[in-house]
This record gives structure tokens, sequence and C-alpha cells, in this order.
């Protein structure tokens, strides 16, 4: 098979620098298909390592971009005469995206033309921005569906565990799921049982994006199934710290669960979903971040918004939300967080809202990298503390949680093995630790 380059097809052989623009470009224009692992001639060389290549990839969309793009993009590995090829197929956006680092620049903003890229001039950049602008606006009660045979099993599920009367013959038009032309809408995508919907946690061994641990996806399913699996994630991770300096012994738990969940539903309602950007939730070494695109709603100052005045970014979404019991009209989520750790928690930008909820370890001593070595029992004692709160952990969760190498997590579960302190119960994947002292 051979290619040929075009304003719709654009050859790589390699993941590379030029990515971003590249799919900028796509976006910003009609949209198209980018080939990895096909040179410049249209001769298919094949991607040697396909699971990190589309990983890069992953990280190119969700944070070298800007507004968020993921829902336009997707990616999959394909078989072409015998050799792996990866697709990424790039629909047209509805605003002007640029890669983040550059921001509305001629550095930053791209449009495809024949079979390159091309910067736009400063005088298109504003042109197209201020056309964006009118866009926004839109709700998402009013923007049609991409997906035609939608279902709602999991919703339908969720309202009627919450005692909500359902009548099927006008479900659709009682919780705002059609256009006014009577097709399904984007509320109905986020909130059908499949969609292309993607939240993203990621996670870092470090206080920045310097050490890069893994990424979970939560997305494909009906919103409110997927934020409560995220949530649930998230939760697996706070554990219980132990402190045996005072009497009675004092617990401590890395974050204030309670401040965490109000944050991240917030962030899920009201969300600007009318422009395809998805929450996320980063989880560092010392602290995790909610991230929501929209800003403030304008008929709000900041400091209503931090008092916790209420004026839902998408309403339909916010009634759904409070039928299913995961939202009060009462303000009560942001006090909840500003009231465990301060205004602080909240930063503003134009476009996004992050909460930073920093993790307490003060009730605990964990070692950092440089006391692998010099502190052995207190890795192993925070090892078991850990592992007494959820037995499912990975070496990974450990190595991130404690703050050592992956490497030295491994070292320290054997010897904790061969003390009989431990036993591994079933495979590492789908396993458990048991504690036998």
């Amino acid at each position: 098979m051979h290619f040929d380059e075009d304003n719709k097809i654009e050859l790589k052989e390699i993941v590379n620098n030029t990515l971003p623009k590249e799919i900028v470009a796509f976006l910003n224009t009609e949209g198209g298909a980018i080939f990895i692992g096909v040179n410049k001639d249209g001769n298919i060389v094949g991607v040697k390592d396909i699971d990190d290549s589309m990983r890069r990839i992953s990280d190119v969309i969700t944070d070298q971009i800007s507004p968020r793009c993921v829902s336009y993009i997707s990616q999959k590995r394909v078989m072409i005469d015998g050799r792996a090829v990866i697709r990424i197929d790039v629909k047209k956006g509805n605003q002007l995206f640029y890669v983040k680092k550059y921001g509305l620049s001629e550095n930053g903003c791209f449009i495809r033309v024949g079979s390159s890229c091309r910067s736009l001039l400063p005088e298109e950049i504003q042109d197209r921005f201020i056309k964006s602008l009118s866009m926004r606006e839109t709700n998402i009660i009013d923007i049609p569906s991409n997906r035609k045979n939608l279902t709602f099993k999991i919703l339908k599920n969720y309202l009627l565990s919450n005692n909500r009367h359902i009548v099927d013959e006008t479900f659709l038009e009682n919780f705002h799921l059609l256009t006014k032309d009577g097709e399904y809408n984007y509320l109905a995508e986020i909130l059908a049982d499949t969609n292309d919907i993607v939240i993203n946690v990621a996670t870092f061994s470090s206080p920045d994006k310097t050490s890069y641990l893994k990424r979970e996806e939560f997305g494909g399913k009906c919103l409110l199934l997927a934020m409560e699996q995220a949530k649930n994630y998230i939760n697996s991770l706070n554990q219980t710290f132990v402190s045996l300096e005072t009497t009675p012994r004092k617990e401590i738990k890395m974050f204030d669960t309670e401040a965490f969940e109000q944050a991240w539903i917030n962030a899920c309602v009201h969300n600007k979903w009318s422009e395809s950007n998805h929450p996320g939730i980063y989880v560092y070494s010392n602290r995790l971040e909610i991230e929501s695109f929209g800003g403030i709603p304008k008929v709000l100052t900041k400091e209503q918004f931090l008092k916790g005045k209420s004026e839902p970014v998408n309403k339909q979404l916010f009634d759904i939300f409070r039928s299913c019991n995961f939202a009060e009209e009462s303000g009560h989520g942001v006090p909840s967080v500003v009231s465990k750790y301060g205004e602080d928690a909240y930063v503003f930008s134009e476009h996004f809202i992050d909460v930073i909820i920093p993790f307490n370890k003060n009730g605990f001593d964990i070692p950092t990298r440089k006391s692998d070595r010099k502190q052995p029992e207190k890795i192993r004692d925070g090892i078991v503390a850990l592992l007494r709160s959820n037995n499912r952990l990975s070496r990974k969760d450990l190595s991130l949680l404690l703050g050592v190498t992956e490497a030295s997590i491994r070292h320290h579960l054997g010897k904790l093995q061969e003390e009989n302190h431990i036993q591994r119960i079933g495979p590492d994947k789908g396993g458990y630790w048991k504690l036998l002292k």
C-alpha cells in the first residue's frame, strides 16, 4: 500500500516535536488523518515501540494543545502490509486551537494548506479568535450529538436508585436530551451508556510532570459512572497515616475526602462541556490537582464564587446531578474546600479553574528518595501502613505514596515477605497483599 500527503493526510515516520502543530492545523481547518510509521515517500516503515508511541501521542493531545481537544481526536493501531502503524484521526474543531507552549501567536496557531502547515498571521488569529468567542456560549442541549444510536441504561439506573420516576415515552424530553430539531444533543451524548468522553487521571512520582508514572482513563461511558470511578480510584490512594508520638495514637488521612469529592463533583458538573473540554485529575508526589474548563461564571465575582454562590454553567446537567444526589443547590462544595485548605486552593485563569489539594504527610514520617538506603525500617513501616489501608496497592502506587523508587519498593516487599510480615495472594494483576503480623 502507498500513501501520498495532501490536505487531509500527514505522514510521519516517528512521533516527534512537530506533532502538536500538525494536529492543531487539522483542528483549525477541515480535519484529517496522521499516519505514524509511514515515511514522506509514502512507504510503510512501521512503529517499533507502538505502546510508548501511543502514550506519547496521548500526552501531546492532553497536555500540549489548548483548548482541550480530546473529543476531536482518536488514535488506533492498524496493520498495513504486515507492519504496525498508528492512525490519528482529527475532526474539525469548533474554535481556535493552538500549541499551548506558544499560546495565541504565530508559533502556536496553524492551519492546513495542501500537504503542509501554515502559521496564522496575527490579524488572522485575532479574527478567528473573535469568531470562536461567539460560539462558546452554545448550550450543550443545543449541540447535536455526533452519535445517533444512544442508550441510557446507566443514567436510568442512577435515577431509579434515587427514587426518581421515569416515563420511557417522555424520558428524552423530560431530561432535555434532544435538540429543538428532535436529534440527540451533546448532553445526551455525555450521559449515554457509551460515548467519546475521556476523564484522565495522570500520576507522577515528582512534584511536577518530570517523572511520569501512569495514566488511567475513565471515559467512554455515562459521565456519572466515569466520574464515580475516577473518584473511587483517587480515594483508594487516600491512605491513613498513624502517628505514634501522641497518646492515644492519631490517624491522619493524606487528604480530606469530603473536600476532594466536592471539588471533583463541581469540576464535572460545572465544566464547560459545550466546548468539548473534559475535567481531569493530576496526582503528584505532594498534592493532587483537579482541573476543569470554563473559569468563573461571568455573573459571579471571585469573592462570590469562593463564598459558595452557585450559578450552574450547565443547568440541565446540574439538574440531573441533583436528581441523582450528586449535587446540591446550597453551594456547599466550594466552602467545604475553602474551609479545609483556604482560598489559595483555588487557582483561576481565563479559561480554567484548578483546585489544589496538598497531601497531609505530617502525621507519618515518609522517607524521600535520598533516604532509600538510610532508613529501610521507615520504608517498610510505611509499606505495611499503606497495605493495611489498601492491600491492593501496586508497586507503582507504593512508590508514588512513599516517594521512593519502584526498585526500592520491590526490594523491601521481598524483605517483608522473607520475614513473614506479608504474603502475596494471587497474580501481580488482580491479586492482593495479606498482612501476617
